[in-house]
């Protein structure tokens, strides 16, 4: 990931001057800045996925597929883990495996069933991906105590928003 791709990544200022020269509210809500922390996520992960010559949305399938047991997951796995339909995630698949870095295996106990595994190329783009999205956590400057609590946090965000049983 490139320092000007760092760069790029929302400065809280630089959004609190927007607000102010549309005249809007100061206080910003809950969801808001839920909304708000999606889109910076969303521009950092695509700044790093955008370095690998792929999509956001393609990084996170290579990634799922890299960090499943035995670096290959089903679509059905694929499109769970990351919350999209199963045509979604079948043009991602199409798409990477055009570039050449996954493929679909048939399962060779039951025909029916299709694994995507990455191929070698797959793999290392996988692997630098998340090296530059670590680096970028690193480089965040949060002590390891604070991180924990930040962790603690988020998941009780998700536990009180995921929707529970089906």
């Amino acid at each position: 990931m490139s320092k000007d791709t760092l760069d790029e990544v929302d400065d809280p200022g630089d959004a609190r001057d927007r607000v102010a020269e549309l005249g809007l509210p100061g206080e910003v809500g809950f969801v808001s800045r839920l909304l708000r922390l999606h889109r910076v996520v969303q521009r950092l992960l695509d700044g790093v996925a955008a370095g690998a010559g792929l999509s956001g949305a393609d990084a996170l399938v290579i990634t799922v597929v890299s960090r499943a047991a035995g670096q290959r997951a089903t679509p059905a796995q694929v499109s769970e883990v990351l919350d999209r339909s199963s045509g979604g995630t079948s043009l991602a698949l199409d798409r990477l495996e055009r570039t050449g870095l996954v493929r679909r295996v048939s399962d060779g106990s039951d025909r029916r069933r299709v694994w995507v595994e990455l191929t070698p190329e797959g793999r290392a783009v996988a692997a630098r991906v998340q090296a530059d999205v670590h680096r970028f956590e690193a480089g965040l400057g949060v002590a390891e105590p604070e991180l924990a609590d930040l962790r603690r946090a988020l998941d009780r965000l998700l536990a009180l928003l995921e929707p529970t049983g089906g």
